[in-house]
């Protein structure tokens, strides 16, 4: 695979709308040239898709996920440490979880546009799971996966360092602070003597591809707010956050 030095990640085509949109027109965005152009059709496709045309889960993206995964961990490891040499194991691994959460990844994606690319079921399309945080979360990690098999490390690197640009950059100044909503409730209850917050799932509705669960944030057995997510971490991390806002709003009120 080349990658071109005239597009880099972030550069899309004109009217991305719709779906299941020619793998060779995502290529290009990209710059990138697969010479296994089978592999990028496999990282954008959902198991969703295979199951409506007779495959097998192998023909998803799933395993390529898993590759990238350990892939794009590694080099985000190796480009914090690099980069922050005076920065302590604590700080280097909050920049890591921030870097690599699945809501990080589904924002890159987003940046990049891959969303008019997935290879998507019918079924699945028609319940929003073109724009899935989770889906793209993963997809993201299956594209990287296809550049490392396709073109080696080094291109991977490449991939990854320029899609992440951004987010990279943002993590390595001095000033940064992390999005970390439950890691800052806990640190902020803890402050005013409370014990650490709990969660507990309200309920989880919707179809097993795409669920929707509701979160509560408590403390001693009082609720603090709650989130909604596709994933129950992702609504314990928007608890969190409502749960923040609230002890905020009502502090200067207290403080009178």
């Amino acid at each position: 695979m080349k990658v071109s030095e005239a597009n880099t990640p972030g550069r899309t085509p004109s009217g991305s709308t719709g779906g299941n949109r020619p793998a060779a027109e995502l290529e290009q965005a990209l710059g990138l040239a697969f010479r296994d152009r089978g592999l990028l059709r496999k990282a954008l496709t959902h198991r969703s898709c295979v199951n409506e045309t007779g495959g097998t889960d192998i023909d998803s993206y799933e395993r390529l996920e898993f590759l990238g995964d350990v892939v794009v961990r590694l080099i985000v490891s190796e480009e914090l440490y690099h980069r922050l040499p005076k920065c302590d194991e604590g700080g280097l691994t909050r920049r890591w979880t921030a870097l690599l959460s699945q809501r990080a990844l589904a924002v890159v994606a987003r940046r990049l546009d891959i969303a008019p690319y997935l290879r998507l079921g019918r079924g699945f399309e028609s319940t929003g799971g073109r724009d899935s945080e989770a889906v793209l979360g993963d997809v993201m990690e299956s594209l990287i996966a296809a550049v490392y098999l396709d073109a080696g490390p080094d291109a991977a690197r490449r991939f990854v360092t320029a899609a992440l640009g951004p987010e990279i950059n943002d993590a390595c100044q001095p000033d940064w602070r992390p999005d970390n909503p439950k890691a800052e409730l806990q640190e902020l209850l803890q402050a005013q003597g409370k014990p650490t917050p709990t969660y507990r799932v309200v309920s989880a509705t919707g179809p097993a591809h795409q669920p929707q669960f509701t979160v509560e944030a408590l403390v001693n057995g009082d609720s603090l707010g709650s989130g909604h997510g596709q994933s129950k971490s992702a609504a314990e991390t928007e608890a969190a956050r409502v749960a923040l806002m609230s002890i905020r709003q009502l502090a200067p009120r207290q403080s009178r």
